[in-house]
């Protein structure tokens, strides 16, 4: 497949945030997944790896939220991570996960409905990529995210610079920063995303966010 052929993965950017519908375009998409993402020059789990690992020893417990066919786990199991839990709504995505060898768990877990089934202060760091696009509840799903992660644990987010602003995120961000739930936030530039997808290209970019538990 070359990187302008997006037969069959066409209105991504726009794709309905019902959570069936996301896990049918996920399932259908499943088998070619990771070579159409290549052919896109997809960076973002590997920036986002490196990103954790800086802050975070090889030891520690990371959820991958949203891990789909596992590029975010092999990312994270290359720059060291030894224990890496994946939930996503996708079974096949999940499957091929498993394939992977990267995770210690994977689980099959609707994101949009919250509260999460996962206990509370549980993980050493969280690594969401790709995925708060269809995770409208911003607030809730950042408040789940720091209740599920150990006080001085890390997230790393990734969010499209069209819905950071639509959604407010920095405002989501604040507000948590001055409830004290969160802390130590850095927000990088609108940096590329998908730039070899004609949807994307130079038009949608992406925010690198991390922070720590409180």
């Amino acid at each position: 497949m070359n990187a302008d052929d997006t037969s069959g993965h066409d209105g991504l950017s726009n794709l309905s945030r019902n959570s069936k519908d996301v896990a049918q375009y996920y399932d259908d998409w499943a088998a070619d997944y990771d070579e159409t993402l290549a052919d896109w020059r997809y960076e973002a789990p590997k920036k986002v790896a490196q990103m954790l690992r800086a802050e975070l020893s090889a030891e520690s417990l990371i959820l991958d939220a949203g891990c789909g066919t596992g590029l975010v786990g092999r990312a994270l199991h290359e720059a060291g991570f030894e224990a890496i839990n994946g939930i996503d709504v996708s079974s096949r995505s999940l499957q091929t996960a498993e394939g992977s060898g990267a995770y210690r768990e994977l689980h099959e877990i609707d994101m949009q409905k919250l509260p999460l089934p996962i206990s509370d202060d549980i993980y050493d760091g969280l690594v969401c990529v790709g995925v708060l696009t269809y995770l409208t509840d911003s607030i809730g799903t950042v408040r789940e995210f720091s209740r599920v992660v150990k006080p001085g644990g890390v997230v790393v987010l990734t969010q499209r610079s069209d819905l950071f602003m639509e959604r407010r995120f920095q405002d989501v961000l604040k507000q948590l920063s001055d409830e004290r739930i969160i802390a130590r936030v850095s927000i990088s530039d609108a940096r590329p995303y998908l730039p070899e997808n004609e949807e994307f290209g130079d038009e949608i970019l992406v925010h690198y966010i991390s922070f720590t538990v409180v």
